[in-house]
């Protein structure tokens, strides 16, 4: 007789915002280990709700050995230079919000999780005529992961 213990897999959250990823993975029975977020408010909520898990501001000051051991990192990366509501302004990428992807996408390159789940806006797809998704799409492919994408109604 085998005894089959069940370990529920491990979430990474970056740019939690209100923990809105963070609940639904913990709903599909996974345990939220790290949780990141910059703003004050979202991190009163964060700690209200997640008091014992690990909760980091400014992404661009963590280091690769801080984050726990985690089978899947999500993140919904900020959206302001890549939304549609923003025209005129629209700096993609490159912008000082939405380039926080490629701190996401360092530390993505290190520790290499099992999986990855990344949230945005459409405007993603055809900022800067496309190449901002282009670039995702290519980040994710250098760091060795396969990608699947879709568009959901909200």
């Amino acid at each position: 007789m085998s005894i089959i213990v069940e370990i529920p897999l491990q979430v990474a959250s970056f740019f939690s915002g209100i923990g809105g990823f963070d609940l639904g993975f913990e709903m599909a029975g996974m345990k939220v280990v790290m949780q990141c977020e910059i703003d004050a408010f979202c991190r009163k909520v964060l700690q209200k709700h997640w008091p014992d898990v690990p909760l980091y501001s400014d992404i661009t000051e963590i280091s690769v050995e801080e984050i726990p051991d985690s089978d899947i990192y999500v993140a919904g990366f900020p959206c302001q230079d890549l939304s549609l509501a923003n025209q005129g302004k629209r700096k993609g990428l490159d912008g000082e919000r939405s380039g926080l992807f490629h701190e996401f996408i360092r530390i993505v390159a290190e520790r290499k999780p099992r999986w990855i789940v990344l949230e945005n806006v459409p405007g993603l797809l055809n900022s800067n005529s496309g190449r901002d998704f282009t670039e995702v799409l290519n980040r994710l492919d250098r760091c060795g992961y396969g990608v699947s994408w879709r568009v959901f109604d909200s």
